[in-house]
């Protein structure tokens, strides 16, 4: 699922209450991009922009390059599901690392392709991540499965309790379109990246969606 696909959503969330600005992060990783004539093990996205909306127990955090319009830079949107569970689980431990995994798996579309159909967020993942990377690729439309791998979190906001968002990943992404064969190199685009995130939820403007 790419990241257009749940923009709409997101726009209404925004309205109700939004943070956004300075913090401390990165992503950076592979990248195989042959329809724009990448292949690089030493992406690093430069993030600068950090965004977080909070309703009804999800929370949604946008990190990216510079505070334009999504379909104009690159980035990525994590919705963790179920925020209070999380901030139980921080209670007792100081990490909670969990697995983001995808129906059917990235490993059984790559082995057998669109037959088994796209792979989307599991049900039971504590979170979903949407990559988009449309500074990087402007000319050609990227439509990457959901990310899969692990998702660690150090802290988590919760209303009046704590404001402070850390966190880390390491997942990938495949735009499922170009599936030739599970041949490395012929089931499409990937990505393969990691990131490191921490800043703080301060109630404010809602961040800008639109040029």
């Amino acid at each position: 699922m790419s990241a257009k696909t749940i923009l709409l959503p997101l726009l209404w969330l925004g309205l109700l209450s939004c943070s956004t600005g300075a913090g401390d992060g990165r992503i950076w990783g592979k990248l195989f991009l042959p329809q724009c004539s990448i292949d690089s093990d030493e992406f690093d996205m430069k993030i600068d922009f950090f965004a977080a909306s909070d309703f009804n127990q999800t929370l949604t955090i946008r990190l990216q390059r510079s505070g334009k319009d999504q379909t104009f830079t690159d980035g990525v949107l994590l919705v963790l599901r179920n925020v209070h569970d999380i901030a139980e689980a921080l209670e007792t431990n100081d990490e909670f690392i969990s697995e983001i995994t995808l129906e059917p798996t990235l490993q059984e579309f790559i082995d057998q392709g669109p037959e088994v159909g796209v792979p989307r967020t599991s049900r039971t993942s504590p979170a979903a991540v949407t990559l988009y990377l449309n500074d990087t690729c402007p000319d050609n439309t990227l439509a990457f499965t959901d990310g899969t791998g692990t998702l660690t979190l150090e802290s988590i906001y919760l209303p009046d309790e704590q404001k402070r968002i850390k966190g880390s990943f390491d997942l990938t992404f495949v735009d499922p379109r170009y599936w030739e064969s599970s041949h490395p190199g012929s089931y499409g685009p990937t990505a393969e990246l990691k990131g490191e995130f921490d800043f703080n939820y301060t109630r404010g403007s809602p961040a800008q969606t639109f040029p």
